[in-house]
């Protein structure tokens, strides 16, 4: 069959055009931290009680009085986080669930917590939770308390030290297989300790254990192996509306250094140099498609997918 020349080497470049994006996918997600499982920013929640198959509770009912609850007093990355106040609210009970995924090798759990100053904290590691941490009684860990700055674990850590008023980050690394966690907060660990009874890396139970009790979660992240604060920095932004129409939002903490589009055939069609906290990228000027946006903070830098 003869096929003229002009249609065929449009056919060529739009086949050409799908290889060097998907090229570019591949290639931006193989640079994105190994055998990641979920990262929770809290900004998709509305604000109140939560409950989801990743935020449940203790017993694994939607009671309210033991459910995390999404804040806007407090947050390290955009606008919310989860709060757990005093007993006398619930007391509440919320199980970050991992969903049965870490049953063997090494896992690491992340998030950042905010302890105001005379007021206290709680939580534990814990193995099997479903359908329930109730119906199994798992206890991966000890009893984690931080208190005056001061985290401490019965279950054998070693103390550490954390600030008040001010976010921290908080690092659990579970050995599956060989049956041992780790505590680190701020980079600074607790020590490799043993633990028996449970099934494999279950989730985290954040518990209001007395009236002193007034934490704040944000910015969640489970992967396989072992993650880092350096892995964490360039992670703490989100971006929305995705799909964009006209402006898109970047919601940082610190501030972003420079955001640079790409097309689908790597082109690079915007760049901009903000220098400032959560700054609005006019990308009203680009036709419809799907584009790579690289966001650099701190000299680290993320890729991700927008759609306009």
């Amino acid at each position: 069959m003869y096929i003229g020349t002009s249609i065929l080497n449009n056919k060529i470049i739009n086949i050409m055009k799908k290889i060097y994006f998907f090229a570019i996918v591949a290639f931006v997600f193989s640079m994105a931290p190994a055998n990641a499982q979920f990262v929770d920013d809290i900004e998709t929640y509305n604000l109140g009680p939560l409950f989801t198959p990743r935020w449940t509770t203790w017993d694994g009912t939607n009671t309210n009085n033991q459910n995390a609850i999404v804040s806007d007093a407090q947050a390290f990355d955009g606008s919310q986080s989860i709060f757990i106040g005093p007993a006398s609210l619930g007391p509440q009970d919320a199980v970050l669930d991992f969903g049965g995924v870490a049953t063997s090798g090494v896992w690491t759990v992340f998030w950042r917590m905010y302890v105001p100053s005379g007021s206290t904290g709680y939580f534990n590691l814990q193995g099997n939770v479903s359908p329930s941490a109730n119906d199994n009684l798992q206890f991966l860990s000890g009893n984690i308390t931080l208190v005056a700055g001061t985290l401490a674990d019965d279950g054998g850590s070693s103390a550490l030290s954390y600030p008040e008023d001010e976010w921290f980050t908080m690092r659990a690394e579970v050995d599956v297989d060989a049956e041992t966690y780790e505590l680190v907060v701020n980079g600074a660990s607790g020590g490799v300790v043993g633990y028996t009874g449970a099934d494999f890396f279950g989730g985290v139970d954040f518990f209001s254990d007395s009236e002193t009790n007034t934490y704040f979660v944000d910015d969640v992240r489970l992967v396989q192996g072992v993650l880092g604060v350096d892995d964490f920095s360039a992670d703490v932004f989100s971006v929305y509306p995705n799909p964009v129409k006209d402006v898109l939002n970047i919601s940082s903490k610190a501030a972003v250094d420079t955001v640079v589009v790409f097309d689908v055939l790597g082109k690079k069609v915007l760049e901009v140099r903000p220098g400032s906290v959560s700054p609005k990228i006019n990308m009203s000027n680009l036709s419809s498609g799907a584009y790579l946006v690289q966001v650099t903070i701190d000299g680290a830098s993320k890729t991700i997918k927008v759609i306009k």
